[in-house]
């Protein structure tokens, strides 16, 4: 009787084990579909981009685009009142740009809270890393 389960354990740790390496290598494709999306602290209205249309900001936002990879697409921000928002899930290459009105400085900020860099209000699209970008103010 022993050999007998003996031999039933190992082939239950030999399913598990299977299972668990089919989890753990089901591809991309699976682990971009549970990434989380991008988000703001406070909110601020998003929306997606459509496929190949670049960013669109009216007058008197700071808008920001970046990757969704829960949607497969770029989400562009639209921060329009003047305050200091937390960034998370902000993880890939995206752009700003700066259509608020006077002279109104967006700054984006580190982990350590120190400035990265400064947008002017001058409708110019810059490319943008947000990898490293914790945080940003937009007036």
């Amino acid at each position: 009787m022993r050999p007998t389960t003996k031999r039933s354990l190992l082939g239950a740790a030999g399913t598990l084990a299977l299972v668990l390496s089919s989890v753990l290598t089901s591809g991309p494709a699976q682990a971009a579909s549970s990434a989380a999306s991008p988000t703001t602290s406070p909110a601020v209205r998003s929306e997606l981009l459509s496929p190949g249309s670049g960013i669109v900001c009216g007058s008197g936002n700071f808008c920001a685009s970046v990757w969704d990879p829960a949607a497969n697409r770029f989400r562009v921000f639209y921060f329009y009142n003047c305050a200091r928002y937390s960034l998370s899930n902000w993880n890939e290459w995206g752009e700003a740009k700066n259509s608020q009105t006077g002279s109104a400085v967006a700054r984006i900020h580190g982990s350590s809270g120190n400035q990265l860099a400064s947008y002017n209000a001058d409708n110019a699209v810059y490319a943008v890393n947000w990898a490293p970008v914790y945080s940003l103010r937009n007036c």
